[in-house]
């Protein structure tokens, strides 16, 4: 289980401080394991990094990882910056996906002027899962 948190300092400062930036202490509510489902006090359980992109920074993110004291189960803070289960920026994600939707060319031409404007590398492959899964971007997005 993903859960987003507001990083107040920037992309930047979360990158620079990695393991030390201010995650979040540890929650107190019920598991999300149906087995256990009690109330409890998850405890620390370490780091995992992850791949982000977009035009401020392209490499691995370090993401906060919490454990259920009785049963295991572990959830993870990752910044406001990220979408769970996407490697790319949001506003890069729709930008590409509008473009997708009101162009004027082929795709790859739109995918090819973009890539250069952003100094990202989006492939036909990625804007079509995108775009398959742009529903749960905004359901997601628009938890924060």
């Amino acid at each position: 289980m993903q859960y987003i948190f507001n990083v107040h300092e920037g992309i930047h400062e979360y990158i620079k401080l990695g393991r030390n930036c201010p995650f979040p202490p540890p929650p107190t509510k019920r598991c999300h394991n149906p087995k256990c489902n009690k109330l409890v006090s998850f405890r620390k359980h370490g780091f995992y990094e992850r791949y982000y992109y977009s035009k401020e920074y392209k490499g691995k993110i370090v993401i906060r990882r919490y454990i259920c004291p009785l049963c295991g189960c572990t959830i993870s803070y990752i910044p406001n910056f990220c979408l769970p289960g996407f490697i790319n920026a949001i506003n890069h994600i729709f930008e590409y996906i509008y473009n997708l939707f009101y162009r004027k060319g082929s795709i790859n031409s739109v995918i090819k002027q973009l890539n250069l404007k952003n100094n990202v590398q989006f492939s036909r492959q990625i804007l079509y899962y995108y775009r398959k899964n742009s529903l749960k971007i905004s359901i997601q997005y628009k938890m924060d």
